[in-house]
């Protein structure tokens, strides 16, 4: 919810509870979680870039036994940035800038953001991840580039506010699968769910394979905790093992991409 920073600092310490019962090794949450999405012209006020930098910092001494990534707005010498925070022991222990923004349709964010410049992969259970947001994994090309000096990964997160409209489920079923071919490497892609103003989204998270195939999906248009394995697998790929089988979805063109 945009603005209740309280009430979805609460949401995500009720999601952190169910993940340590499962024990999960690395928690993730949508583009800009904390604060909701788009804040639009809250960004633009200082007592909220201080008010949402410091329920992540509550966020993460609530929740020091998993590690977590969770968007919100990070602010730097009066600049603000699409941020991914990473919680661990209590503490924010790095931070993600995106870096491609998007400024067309329902999006305004070269409005309201600085660019980020620098990637960042974080090790988890012994596995490198890449951590991106939203855009930066849709041009591919350009990731590859961006990447290019990160070493060999075996995931890539990819935290999103991807709207909902038909078809759309399809396109990024693609632009997961291809990233995960391209890198040969696992993708958790994580969706936000909910509605603002005239944008809906529509959750169906995604965890797909180093062959780019969409192993397991989450609801559509209702919040989910979606669990997986992620295994390097004996061929030199990786393999990811869920807990439950994706749902067959309906078959839309793929000319729309």
């Amino acid at each position: 919810v945009v603005g209740d920073l309280d009430g979805n600092a609460e949401k995500i310490r009720q999601f952190y509870a169910r993940s340590v019962r499962e024990d999960v090794d690395l928690l993730v949450f949508p583009e800009l979680a904390v604060c909701g999405y788009p804040p639009e012209d809250l960004v633009l006020k200082k007592h909220f870039l201080k008010e949402c930098s410091a329920s992540v910092e509550k966020i993460a001494a609530a929740c020091p036994e998993t590690t977590i990534i969770v968007g919100f707005v990070g602010s730097v010498n009066d600049e603000s940035y699409n941020s991914a925070a990473v919680l661990r022991g209590g503490k924010i222990n790095k931070i993600y800038r995106k870096v491609r923004l998007p400024n067309y349709g329902v999006f305004d964010e070269q409005r309201y953001f600085r660019s980020g410049t620098e990637p960042l992969i974080i090790n988890v259970a012994g596995m490198n991840v890449a951590v991106t947001i939203c855009a930066d994994m849709w041009d591919l090309e350009w990731l590859a580039g961006f990447l290019k000096n990160s070493g060999p990964l075996q995931s890539a997160v990819n935290i999103s506010a991807s709207p909902f409209h038909y078809g759309k489920m399809r396109i990024r079923e693609h632009v997961v699968g291809r990233c995960a071919k391209k890198f040969n490497c696992a993708v958790a892609y994580c969706n936000l769910v909910g509605g603002q103003d005239e944008i809906v989204f529509d959750g169906r998270s995604i965890f797909a394979d180093s062959t780019g195939k969409a192993i397991t999906l989450a609801g559509a248009f209702e919040e989910d905790l979606l669990i997986a394995d992620i295994v390097p697998g004996d061929n030199g790929g990786v393999d990811v093992k869920p807990l439950r089988q994706a749902a067959p979805q309906p078959v839309d063109s793929i000319d729309e991409i």
